[in-house]
């Protein structure tokens, strides 16, 4: 359902009352007429939902036009400093005309041959810049003049995205009934009837929005009109997939009214990762939840495939103990306990990068410049007990290396621009130094005490919230660094991996508190949570044929 939030009072009013001329000419005359006027400029949003409120300065110079003769005058503010202020004008028009103003001055508005021309773009950048534009129709003189409230022209649709392993380049506008909605703007004068020519508004994100940790707003700029069946939305990842809202209720778009639309949402089921062993499965939730994970089976990947890749024997290409999704989920970053990790195309499988000197990797996380962190855990070797940093277009290259003891987990965060990595009962904060040279570095800024030793994964709830797991598990507040503990993991000793979804509070994870399988450290349950809070499973899939380590998700 779309709800309408009025911002700044109804449609531009237009209005006639008859005052005295200040002089005895026909009325029909074209000629100078002094012309008292009071110009409001109206508050408005911008594409973040932000008051913005001008003010008329010294340095101000006003516009009031006349679409009759096309006349322009300009004048500066009688009262600076004021949001609303009076301007006397003189005009060449009739007596009695209609008159327009427009802000700013040099907004690409155009006024003649009774028409107002302006333009919403077709295809916008989701900022939205003031275009503030009024009218009245008056007897003009310099007695009881016009009032021009001078309100933002475009109505705004705030299109909102659901949180989703996407990242959003692109969202595009289409009314069902066909009318046009953007491009070039024309106003007829005296009705003040507005027709465009496009019958789209897209919006091209400069850069693509991160949604999968936190839902999206992205503002699309239309025309003032009336859709007859409301509107579809199409909204564009990086990687070509489209997901949607729309709504065929009749809507006044109106000029200064923000409107916002239900959550376009992938409509694709929960899809969950698992990986052990040597394989990597991708599984539909829904069809596997309550039984065996072959019934919702959607993709497999065998590490032993890519033996001559990561350059290994086949022997070696087992204990894979991580499968994080990367790039919105067409990629995965895989680590095993054998001291290697790849990055692997999803769609074709092929092997983008490979490393095999990561020595018991547990981790690895994707970087700003095409950069990989990889968390080693315990050994005895010096490339133990670190977090490593490789370039992608590098394979087998270490840039730079810092000491972690039993580094399990490594997630970046856009939020704070730090990497945070975790060993034993340490999360330590690091910053990028020299991250443009060839020779990039890790900063350490703090090493904050966990809760709990042991802790073996760390993952992002949302943009400001880690998960902490090992010995029980933990959400900690990036910003405060406050950790307060997920107790529906009290009674847990051996978490290998929690996801967490704080929107619907649901969880995936594994635990090894007992053992399953033919190692101390694996399970054959994926379990599923729906409350933080609650001492029961609300479900599980059973996967009896590897020795799982960890579940990801794909999507929620």
């Amino acid at each position: 359902m779309l709800i309408p939030h009025i911002i700044v009072g109804a449609c531009l009013a237009m209005s006639v009352s008859a005052c005295s001329d200040d002089d005895d000419t026909n009325v029909n005359d074209i000629i100078d007429r002094p012309t008292k006027t009071t110009l409001n400029l109206n508050r408005y949003y911008d594409e973040s939902g932000a008051i913005k409120q001008f003010k008329w300065t010294d340095e101000d110079m006003a516009i009031l036009t006349v679409p009759s003769t096309g006349y322009k005058a300009q004048a500066s503010p009688i009262q600076p400093g004021l949001s609303s202020s009076l301007f006397l004008f003189t005009v060449k028009a009739p007596a009695q005309a209609t008159v327009v103003s427009y802000y700013p001055t040099d907004a690409p508005v155009t006024v003649g041959s009774g028409k107002v021309n302006l333009e919403i773009p077709a295809i916008q950048d989701g900022k939205i810049s003031p275009l503030l534009l009024g009218h009245d129709c008056k007897v003009l003189s310099s007695y009881e003049g016009c009032t021009i409230d001078l309100k933002h022209f475009p109505a705004t649709l705030m299109v909102n995205i659901a949180r989703g392993n996407h990242y959003i380049k692109s969202v595009e506008v289409r009314a069902n009934g066909g009318e046009n909605i953007a491009g070039k703007i024309t106003i007829d004068a005296d009705t003040w009837s507005i027709n465009a020519s496009e019958a789209t508004a897209r919006v091209d994100l400069p850069s693509p929005l991160d949604c999968t940790l936190n839902p999206g707003t992205v503002a699309v700029q239309l025309a003032p009109i009336y859709l007859s069946q409301g509107y579809s939305v199409t909204v564009t990842d990086t990687n070509g997939h489209t997901i949607g809202t729309s709504t065929d209720a009749p809507l006044e778009l109106t000029s200064a009214t923000v409107f916002t639309t239900d959550n376009a949402a992938d409509n694709e089921p929960m899809r969950i990762i698992a990986c052990g062993t040597n394989k990597v499965h991708v599984i539909d939730a829904g069809a596997a939840i309550g039984g065996a994970y072959t019934n919702g089976l959607l993709w497999t990947w065998d590490a032993k495939t890519a033996a001559s890749d990561i350059g290994l024997a086949e022997s070696r290409c087992d204990h894979i103990d991580d499968c994080k999704p990367v790039d919105g989920g067409s990629k995965f970053l895989i680590t095993s306990s054998y001291n290697w990790c790849v990055l692997l195309d999803r769609e074709t499988k092929k092997v983008l990068f490979s490393a095999n000197q990561c020595s018991n990797a547990h981790s690895a996380e994707l970087l700003p410049g095409n950069r990989i962190a990889v968390a080693c855990s315990e050994g005895t070797s010096t490339t133990h007990n670190q977090v490593q940093i490789y370039d992608i277009s590098k394979p087998n290259s270490i840039l730079f290396s810092t000491p972690l003891t039993s580094g399990h987990g490594v997630v970046w965060s856009n939020d704070t621009q730090r990497l945070y990595a975790m060993g034993g009962q340490s999360l330590n904060v690091y910053s990028l130094v020299d991250w443009d040279t060839a020779s990039p570095k890790l900063k350490l800024e703090k090493s904050i005490t966990t809760p709990q030793s042991g802790t073996h994964d760390l993952t992002m709830a949302d943009a400001t919230t880690l998960v902490v797991a090992g010995k029980k598990a933990y959400l900690f507040d990036i910003y405060s660094e406050k950790f307060t503990e997920m107790t529906h993991f009290s009674a847990c000793t051996a978490l290998k991996s929690v996801n967490y979804n704080p929107l619907t509070s649901e969880l995936w994870y594994t635990d090894a508190t007992v053992p399953e399988g033919t190692q101390s450290w694996s399970t054959h349950t994926l379990r599923y949570a729906t409350d933080i809070a609650a001492s029961s499973m609300a479900g599980s899939i059973s996967i009896t044929d590897m020795d799982v380590y960890k579940v990801r998700v794909l999507n929620w």
